[in-house]
């Protein structure tokens, strides 16, 4: 996996970045039943706990050092969730493990996605469910812009690309709530002037007159989570799982 910078450490960013996070972990919820959760590149472990105090068990595995130790210190309670050091290609645990596999913003950091594809599938139940996310591209790409992304999909692109490995693939769009006002606007700002030409406070000002909140303070509640693919979306999420569920 590529070693990048752009873990999220709740203390130090906007509460919107960490809104955006936190959202997605709250969609995993609704889909948990029950039994024993991974969460892959768990960054600083944050995501982990917000899941364990859900009521769920959970192990968070991340790459980095320095991560894992400052997640075992702040998020861990009598063991629960557990975290570890561990790529995400070759995670080490027995076959057929998890009843959850959640993997946030992390398999564009890998090389070669398909091996991850098939860890994950060695490691979840036959009714297991995997959650993954990642950023919409409009066109998949293996040179993006991000230099910390080895690719990106687009939204059909990243479905196939799921389904080579799961019989059901449903995708979600990930995008910040709109308003009748907020919508128009975005409509008549058809080459975002807003974003390249005005001062950060006018853009947070039009937002407010729009009655939607700035990207940087945004709440979960300021976030949805929509199926199907979606004009404005910022990342795509998959809920992929087996026929025999």
């Amino acid at each position: 996996m590529k070693h990048f910078d752009e873990r999220i450490v709740p203390d130090n960013v906007p509460i919107g970045i960490l809104s955006m996070h936190i959202k997605r972990y709250e969609f995993v919820k609704s889909y948990m039943r029950r039994g024993y959760v991974l969460d892959v590149a768990c960054g600083v472990g944050y995501g982990s706990r917000y899941l364990v105090d859900a009521g769920f068990k959970v192990i968070g595995v991340d790459i980095d050092v320095e991560s894992v130790s400052y997640a075992q210190s702040r998020y861990s309670v009598l063991g629960n969730p557990k975290f570890v050091v561990a790529d995400a290609i070759a995670m080490g645990f027995g076959c057929k493990t998890f009843d959850v596999i959640c993997s946030f913003e992390t398999i564009e950091h890998i090389k070669d996605p398909n091996l991850f594809l098939q860890e994950i599938k060695r490691l979840l139940k036959d009714d297991g469910i995997f959650v993954v996310s990642t950023p919409i591209a409009s066109d998949t790409t293996n040179n993006p812009a991000n230099p910390f992304h080895f690719q990106e999909w687009s939204p059909n692109d990243f479905r196939n690309l799921l389904s080579k490995y799961f019989d059901h693939v449903e995708l979600f769009s990930q995008v910040r709530r709109q308003t009748d006002s907020s919508t128009l606007l975005k409509r008549l700002d058809i080459l975002n002037l807003r974003k390249w030409f005005l001062p950060k406070i006018l853009v947070r000002k039009l937002a407010n007159i729009a009655g939607v909140q700035a990207m940087d303070s945004m709440l979960v509640d300021d976030i949805d989570i929509i199926d199907g693919i979606v004009e404005g979306a910022s990342e795509i999420i998959i809920i992929a799982k087996n026929e025999n569920d």
